[in-house]
């Protein structure tokens, strides 16, 4: 009698993560952001409702388009913005709790301080500088961060070992 031969946890692959969408209905324009949505567990919005999926290559692939939306936001809503939500972003995306230990309070009162300075800065720039923004479709940006989503670290280090071999 043969006994199973145990499957690593990295070599299982998971399902799909559940695609990000715009939520074009939503009455306020930040709120229509496809990474600002209910998550279970936290009440109100959380500012950063993104599947931890795709390793750290699909990640980055991810941050970096959702980032671009971000700044497409600001270029088109920055008079709409009298408080910043850089802030609300990163305290969310790090599951940073609000209110606590002084420590924690701490904390938060650093996000808030060093995001909101250069959230600032960000509406300025996206304002006055050519960074290609423009060129970049939503669609297309949310595209790419829903397949980073969805990205098999393990297949794209097959993929590269394999072509090393051919060559």
């Amino acid at each position: 009698m043969k006994t199973p031969t145990p499957v690593q946890s990295h070599c299982v692959r998971k399902s799909p993560a559940s695609p990000l969408r715009f939520h074009h209905r939503k009455p306020y324009p930040l709120h229509r952001l496809p990474f600002i949505d209910n998550v279970p567990g936290k009440r109100g919005l959380s500012f950063w409702a993104v599947p931890k999926t795709g390793g750290y290559s699909g990640g980055c692939k991810t941050g970096e388009s959702l980032a671009r939306i971000y700044l497409k936001h600001l270029k088109t809503h920055h008079t709409d913005f009298n408080e910043g939500r850089l802030q609300s972003i990163v305290l969310d995306m790090c599951e940073v709790e609000r209110g606590g230990d002084p420590e924690q309070g701490a904390l938060c009162g650093q996000v808030v301080g060093f995001f909101s300075e250069l959230e600032c800065w960000l509406i300025a720039a996206v304002r006055h500088l050519d960074g290609g923004l423009d060129q970049d479709e939503n669609k297309t940006l949310l595209k790419t961060a829903n397949a980073g989503l969805n990205f098999d670290n393990a297949a794209e280090t097959s993929t590269s070992i394999d072509e090393d071999k051919e060559t």
